[in-house]
């Protein structure tokens, strides 16, 4: 037995100079933080944002109706294969950029099959998608699912909630999809006031506050308070950036953080850099919303989750600190920064990410010209 020690740490979202927890062997860092990222928000199937040059969209509707893919997403989703090494290859990338907690939307089986076949994991919340558009599950069936995999879910690593896709594409699904969540003990995620002021109709449709479950809302880029409609949120500045050109400049109303594309961005933990200039002289307190801050808002339990650092605060705040260890509930699963259980180093899971979209690519293009809106 030894001791992890370190010049700073972040704790629980507090900055503590001069850390010394027991630890299974003596290892010095830069930096510690306590717990490690949480990814509240991530989409592992998708390959392509359908962006068109030079456009910024008003809002997610927008976006959603004028962008233009270059890949057939409906056919992704449907093959169990590829669904399921989309999502292998983003709990991978997740890990070797310090996040040890993330939240994904897509295909149900095939995260979870994702997930199962990884000797080391992250904790995850499964969110899998409802949309009121042929080709997506409902809520009774992922409520069916769930049920079939909850004895893999008894151990604090991981829960199944419902993720409805936004309001007007999950038009009617919110009340039944949280009452799911009520009997699965979890929560409802949900795109939201995504450029768009909706969270008075959020409440109308919802029947509150106070909810049957708990409500997760994505993105909030409006000037809305979220805490006022009974709603918890989670910000994506990244992909903010990308689609609309602009994201929440404070973190009033932001209680994490999320990637949205972590295939196609990366994940949290590699976004430090660009939090850190947008939250630079509440860094501290962006941190904390960028680790703990996730886990409370999914009422995940983060005990032995964190990440160290060559590399003190203020090269995490410039983007330049890399993760070197990475533990998930007490148990290392990143170590000199690579999978302990395979040896790859985030630039040989970079190298298979780019393999595989240029693969899927191929696998299941899509005409644009003939491309069905939704």
């Amino acid at each position: 037995m030894g001791y992890l020690e370190a010049g700073q740490a972040i704790v629980y979202g507090r900055l503590v100079e001069g850390f010394r927890v027991p630890f299974a062997r003596d290892e010095y860092y830069d930096l510690v933080i306590v717990p490690g990222f949480s990814d509240g928000h991530a989409h592992p199937q998708v390959v392509d944002a359908g962006l068109v040059p030079g456009v910024k969209w008003r809002n997610s509707y927008e976006w959603f109706e004028g962008r233009q893919l270059s890949v057939d997403e409906a056919a992704i989703r449907s093959d169990l294969r590829v669904a399921s090494r989309l999502a292998l290859l983003t709990f991978k990338r997740a890990l070797l950029e310090g996040t040890t907690m993330i939240a994904v939307t897509g295909r149900l089986e095939a995260n979870v099959r994702a997930w199962l076949s990884l000797p080391g994991r992250p904790r995850v919340v499964f969110l899998p998608t409802v949309m009121n558009r042929r080709g997506w599950m409902t809520v009774d069936q992922i409520a069916g699912i769930a049920e079939r995999y909850s004895k893999y879910l008894d151990d604090g690593m991981a829960r199944i909630g419902v993720f409805v896709h936004s309001l007007r594409y999950g038009k009617g699904m919110l009340a039944s999809a949280l009452k799911a969540a009520r009997r699965l003990g979890s929560i409802v995620g949900i795109h939201i006031s995504e450029g768009v002021r909706e969270m008075h109709l959020l409440r109308r449709e919802a029947g509150g506050p106070p909810y049957p479950a708990r409500i997760v809302g994505v993105h909030c880029t409006e000037d809305e308070d979220p805490s006022l409609y009974g709603v918890t949120c989670i910000g994506c500045p990244y992909s903010n950036l990308i689609l609309y050109g602009r994201t929440r400049k404070t973190l009033s109303g932001i209680s994490g953080f999320g990637s949205d594309w972590p295939l196609l961005i990366g994940s949290v933990g590699s976004h430090m850099g660009l939090i850190g200039s947008i939250f630079g002289e509440g860094f501290v307190e962006a941190v904390k919303r960028a680790t703990i801050g996730g886990y409370r808002s999914y009422g995940m339990r983060p005990q032995g989750d964190l990440v160290a650092f060559d590399g003190g605060l203020e090269a995490l705040r410039r983007g330049r600190a890399r993760p070197r260890l990475v533990a998930v509930n007490g148990k290392p699963v990143v170590v000199e920064g690579v999978l302990v259980y395979s040896g790859e180093s985030l630039s040989d899971v970079l190298r298979e990410i780019r393999s595989a979209v240029a693969e899927v690519k191929r696998m299941f293009p899509l005409n644009v010209d003939k491309a069905i809106r939704p």
